[in-house]
């Protein structure tokens, strides 16, 4: 990596945790995700299997990825949703905080898809297609659920809990406030960048595989490319052969 390189990432990681902790005061994100046609956040702590109240407090559009179902690879687009469980809280090295439990789901509101079927049951009711195909996911941010966890044994003996359903709250229940700051990744917000880099580094590096990320990327260094011809045009800058041979 070059002194260049290495400069403007610490300067971007520094600003990211200022933008991170901006968000954590705000939560205020006016973003959309529109379909069209390792689940535990403990810390190492396995949620709780059984019901909970839980809030969504997390949507990340993940992208076009590879993913492989029954033996066969394909290109998916991908979101993700996440939950705290207020009621259901450890210490994970910051003080007592919630559980938060999330999954993985195409990014497809068809009739038959995994996502539709999640949604309806957690709003407790069906939509027609119409309704279906303009549904923004990023409504959901912020509202509340009952979730249902289940437990599954890896073959390495590792316990892992599943995020299986949602559904509304029971009548006269009520969900405590928020603890966790809202946050959702969008690949059309200004600030993706500062938040992507807010994202833990398995998830960066789920997201940076995607067809999305490597297109944002490519217009990223287009831009780039041609500010830096215009300022060698104009005679603002000098020509570099080598990018490591810095002027300072």
């Amino acid at each position: 990596m070059s002194a260049n390189e290495w400069f403007w990432q610490n300067e971007e990681s520094k600003l990211a945790n200022k933008f991170e902790s901006y968000i954590n005061q705000q939560n205020n994100n006016t973003m959309s995700i529109i379909a069209q046609q390792n689940n535990n956040g403990g810390g190492g702590q396995t949620v709780p299997a059984g019901t909970h109240v839980a809030r969504c407090y997390q949507i990340i559009h993940i992208g076009t990825i590879v993913d492989t179902y029954q033996g066969e690879e394909k290109l998916v687009n991908k979101v993700r949703l996440v939950f705290e469980l207020p009621l259901e809280t450890a210490d994970f090295g910051k003080g007592e905080q919630p559980f938060s439990i999330g999954r993985d789901f195409t990014l497809s509101m068809h009739e038959k898809s995994g996502l539709r079927a999640f949604v309806q049951s957690w709003l407790g009711k069906a939509m027609s297609d119409a309704e279906a195909n303009k549904f923004d996911i990023g409504t959901l941010l912020g509202k509340e659920a009952m979730v249902s966890v289940m437990h599954r044994t890896a073959n390495t003996g590792r316990t892992y809990a599943d995020l299986k359903g949602a559904s509304p709250l029971a009548k006269g229940m009520v969900c405590p406030p928020q603890v966790n700051a809202s946050f959702l990744l969008d690949y059309d917000s200004e600030d993706f960048d500062l938040r992507f880099k807010m994202l833990p580094e398995w998830l960066q590096n789920k997201v940076s595989s995607s067809a999305e990320f490597s297109k944002r990327l490519e217009r990223s260094a287009d831009q780039m490319n041609k500010a830096k011809e215009m300022l060698e045009a104009k005679g603002l800058v000098q020509p570099q052969e080598n990018e490591d041979d810095l002027p300072f």
